[in-house]
């Protein structure tokens, strides 16, 4: 327990209990969870799960995240809904988050539109008090003898402009929640900001650049990605992270399968560079998609971008 209280603390940005989103590395095929305003972005019924193993060999107090999230667009409604479960657990927190999410989609012209998005839901979180042993005793705080279980609503909202190889958003989440506060059962605000550009390389390949940033009141996270897709059914990349110091934090690679158009597979590595290195090994990440085709004459006034 002593080495994990060390490595929460080297990682409050990252992961510390009770305060911040839980990371994904392939965040970038599923920003459904972070920005309500993706829900719907693309012409499929898109199902993703993402199972996440943080710092593996570290044992049963290492972080585990598992991600469900099911979307898709109504032309007739001009919206997308969706839902998201996300499981999370670090030493002895577990928590739980189901979610509706909405988009409705303001189409500028034939070939851009904005997205408008609002999320509701509960959080579920879970802490064994029993487990927990303090380095130091303080008078002025009390560890409760026994596990806690509590049930709180949770909201986000965001925004986001798409075009057919360009997208930007911003969003933010638990706005029901207040920062100063943002300890044990309340999250406090996160902000989400990410732009991406889609570059033709010749007929067979294309070069996607990215930036992606989170803040909340007790840390910075800015991420650059860049992946190369080859005929949309394969791709390989890499990310870089850094703390609003710009200390660096880990390196990403990843890589993954379009099989037949409809199911997608792929995989990512968090090498942990900086203080965290000394202290946990690394992260791996594995995404499963279902990408399931509507009826083309659904989308014939209503394109969508950027998938």
């Amino acid at each position: 327990m002593r080495k994990f209280l060390i490595i929460t603390a080297l990682l409050l940005p990252l992961h510390a209990p009770g305060q911040t989103d839980a990371q994904m590395s392939q965040h970038m095929f599923n920003r459904i969870t972070y920005n309500p305003a993706s829900t719907g972005a693309t012409r499929y019924i898109n199902i993703y799960g993402h199972w996440r193993d943080q710092w593996q060999g570290f044992g049963t107090d290492a972080p585990e995240t598992m991600l469900l999230t099911a979307h898709t667009y109504f032309p007739q409604l001009k919206s997308g809904l969706g839902i998201v479960e996300l499981s999370d657990k670090i030493g002895y927190e577990r928590n739980i988050l189901f979610k509706l999410s909405y988009a409705y989609h303001v189409h500028l012209n034939s070939s851009s539109y904005l997205s408008l998005g609002l999320s509701a839901g509960v959080l579920n979180r879970y802490i064994d008090w029993t487990q927990a042993v303090p380095e130091e005793y303080s008078e002025s705080f009390v560890i409760p003898s026994v596990a806690e279980n509590r049930w709180t609503p949770d909201f986000d909202f965001g925004i986001e402009y798409n075009m057919e190889r360009f997208t930007v958003g911003l969003s933010v989440t638990h706005i029901n929640k207040t920062s100063d506060n943002a300890v044990y059962y309340n999250m406090g605000h996160h902000f989400y900001g990410y732009v991406k550009y889609k570059f033709g390389l010749g007929v067979d390949f294309d070069l996607v650049p990215a930036l992606f940033a989170q803040n909340s009141k007790k840390s910075t996270h800015i991420e650059a990605n860049l992946i190369l897709f080859y005929r949309n059914i394969a791709w390989a990349g890499m990310s870089y992270r850094v703390d609003d110091r710009f200390n660096s934090e880990s390196a990403v690679g990843t890589v993954g399968i379009d099989l037949m158009g409809v199911l997608r597979l792929g995989y990512s590595f968090d090498y942990n560079v900086g203080l965290i290195g000394k202290y946990a090994n690394n992260t791996h990440e594995i995404m499963l998609g279902i990408k399931l085709q509507k009826p083309q004459r659904l989308y014939a006034k209503t394109p969508r971008f950027f998938e």
